[in-house]
Formats: structure tokens, sequence, C-alpha cells
């Protein structure tokens, strides 16, 4: 059996999902991590790393909007 080489192109669209996926895996984990703390400073981190990667997440949706807008035209 032979392999052959294939040419796999990723365009935009795909590349933010897969940012918007890590993102909302992050999410989880440091929901996990919150829930789970004990300390007030670690608590106060991880929600700050929280809402900063909600604002993350929303960006690249707002980007992903945009990009599958220009590909419909």
């Amino acid at each position: 059996m032979k392999l052959e080489k294939r040419e796999i192109t990723l365009n935009e669209y795909d590349s933010l999902q897969d940012a918007f996926y890590m993102q909302k895996l992050l999410i989880t984990e440091y929901a996990h991590a919150l829930a789970k703390s004990l300390r007030k400073e670690t608590r106060s981190e991880l929600m700050r790393l929280l809402k900063e990667t909600c604002e993350d997440m929303c960006f690249i949706g707002d980007l992903m909007h945009g990009s599958a807008i220009e590909n419909k035209k």
C-alpha cells in the first residue's frame, strides 16, 4: 500500500473554527479549576483569565461571522 501526498489547505474560516474550539476548551478548564480553587487570589486570577478568554472567543466569533459573509459573496 502506497501513501500519497495530499495537498491539504485550510481556509480562514477553518482556522477560526479551530481557535474558537480551543477557547471553548480553555473556558471549560478554567471553570473546573475555579470550582476547585481554595484561595481567593487563585479564584481572582482564574476569573480574570476566564473573562479574557470569553472576550477572545467573542472576537473570534465576530471574525468567523465576517468570514462566512465574505465567503457567500
